[in-house]
């Protein structure tokens, strides 16, 4: 693994994020991996380099935003392959792919399966950070979604069970007596830990709640209440 300019961040914010992008780049010629590693380091952006497939699937693509430089033939395997397998495990770091055998079949399943680019080695340096800077931009708005959803979970996971049932009920549109008549529960008692699960939640609005309760899982029924497949934390 060939590592340039790799520093460790904290935090949140939008900068610390953009400051933490990595580019992860995934090519077994070693002249044309660190020629790459070179440019990103002249341009200030944080690159890591794998020369197999398994060192690569090594990497936790979730730790910070970033995208993937990924070949096509690998010494140990296909790079579309695996890209398709991560594909179906809801990747959500952009993919380029750079190859010297980019033929048109390869081309349109590499595009069918998902991918943001496909470029044809030699790339010149332009054309590749123009592709570069392009999946930055989906990486942020990708990793921030994320982290929303990240947090909402674990706000989530602050609630009792009471309160995950009003929670779901008024997400369904039901009023405060009909969610006491579920719970069993008097109006009053409803009314007050609906208010304590909007505090937790950190939610104001109706519709934000609603999208709230489909971020986490739940699935809502207007006509026989919810059935939940909550998402993991």
């Amino acid at each position: 693994m060939d590592i340039v300019g790799i520093e460790h961040f904290h935090g949140d914010s939008e900068y610390d994020a953009m400051r933490r992008f990595v580019i992860h780049i995934v090519d077994d010629d070693e002249s044309f991996r660190l020629s790459l590693l070179r440019l990103f380091a002249a341009k200030n952006i944080q690159a890591v380099g794998y020369a197999t497939l398994a060192e690569f699937e090594q990497a936790d693509l979730h730790a910070a935003p970033g995208c993937v430089l990924l070949d096509i033939c690998m010494p140990d395997g296909d790079g579309l392959q695996l890209f398709e397998r991560l594909a179906g495990d809801e990747l959500t770091t952009p993919v380029i792919f750079v190859s010297a055998y980019a033929d048109i079949p390869i081309s349109v399943r590499v595009m069918k399966s998902g991918a943001l680019d496909i470029l044809v080695k030699p790339v010149p340096s332009e054309r590749l950070l123009d592709a570069v800077h392009h999946a930055r931009r989906i990486a942020m708005q990708r990793y921030a979604a994320r982290s929303q959803i990240r947090d909402l979970l674990e706000r989530y996971g602050t609630l009792t069970a009471r309160e995950r049932a009003v929670f779901a009920a008024v997400a369904e549109g039901k009023l405060n007596k009909q969610v006491a008549v579920e719970v069993g529960a008097c109006e009053r008692t409803i009314k007050s830990e609906r208010a304590r699960m909007m505090k937790k939640l950190r939610l104001t609005r109706i519709v934000d709640l609603v999208r709230a309760a489909e971020a986490v899982g739940l699935k809502l029924s207007f006509n026989h209440g919810s059935t939940t497949t909550e998402r993991q934390q």
